[in-house]
Order: structure tokens, then C-alpha cells, then sequence
């Protein structure tokens, strides 16, 4: 009678290294798609700002705003007060409505006669937008010292 002898072969070793690898390509496929699946998409509304400086007076002043409707997934937050800064706090209907925004602010260089910048309006989690809703942005240049520089208020029709 024959004896046959086995030996491990080095293709066997590779195989168990494929499926090994496969096994955990598939492991955090599965996992990122059910993580991913469960967010949900945040409306907001981005805010470009340009400033400048008045010719007669010297006084800063905001010479265009303009918007753009976006998404997020992040929930927002309160910003924290770097002045001198942009600030804006949106309202839906009234001045004297409660604010449906979280307060959004970007530092402002007030040295600078002109300067560009944009802010991401995120809404409360209690409040979103509907095509038609009129949306009260109140926009502030705050100095280094906290004083309202300039404050202007602009209307936004959500689409």
C-alpha cells in the first residue's frame, strides 16, 4: 500500500489571505453603508458678504449680500464671539419672531478697506425651511471692543 503524503501547499496560504481580505472589505462595506444611511441631509442657506468703506464718511459699510440654498449633514452650533466680526441670526416672518438659525459670525478684519466673506447659516432642529417661507436676516459689523459698527437687514424668499 502507498502512503501519499500532504504538504501544505503555498497556494492554500494565499487563498485563506484573499478570502481573509474580502471577509473585511465586506465587513466595513456593510458597516460605513449602514453608519452613512442614517444621516440626514440639513438644510442651509450659505451668505456671501462683501464690504467696504463709505467714501464720504469713512465708515464701514456691507455693499452686497448675496445667498445660495445648500445642504449639511452636521448639526450646527452657536458660534463664539471672535470680534471684530461678521455676525447673523436669521428670523422667519417678524423681527420679534424667535430665531430659527443658530447664530453664525466670521471674523472680520476692520483694518481691511474691502474684504469678501461667507457664512453657513444652519436652522434649528425645531424649524425647516418651506418653498415660499420669508426668511429675516439680521447681518452686524461688531468691532474689537463688542459695539455694533453696522447693522443691515436682508430678505430671503426660500425656493
Amino acid at each position: 500500500m502507498e502512503t501519499i503524503e500532504t504538504h501544505p501547499k503555498k497556494g492554500s496560504r494565499i487563498v485563506k489571505t484573499v478570502i481573509a481580505s474580502l471577509l473585511l472589505i465586506a465587513i466595513v462595506g456593510i458597516t460605513s453603508y449602514f453608519v452613512y444611511s442614517n444621516l440626514t441631509w440639513n438644510p442651509a442657506l450659505i451668505v456671501h458678504i462683501s464690504t467696504g468703506v463709505n467714501e464720504s464718511s469713512s465708515a464701514h459699510i456691507i455693499t452686497n449680500v448675496t445667498f445660495e440654498q445648500s445642504e449639511v449633514i452636521y448639526k450646527g452650533t452657536e458660534a463664539v464671539p471672535t470680534y471684530p466680526e461678521i455676525d447673523i441670526m436669521v428670523r422667519k416672518g417678524s423681527l420679534l419672531s424667535s430665531p430659527v438659525s443658530y447664530w453664525a459670525a466670521v471674523p472680520w478684519d476692520s483694518e481691511e478697506s474691502s474684504g469678501n466673506y461667507t457664512l453657513t447659516i444652519i436652522f434649528r432642529e425645531t424649524y425647516t425651511p418651506s418653498i415660499g417661507d420669508i426668511l429675516i436676516i439680521t447681518i452686524k459689523q461688531v468691532s474689537v471692543n463688542g459695539r455694533i459698527m453696522n447693522k443691515q437687514t436682508a430678505f430671503y424668499t426660500w425656493e
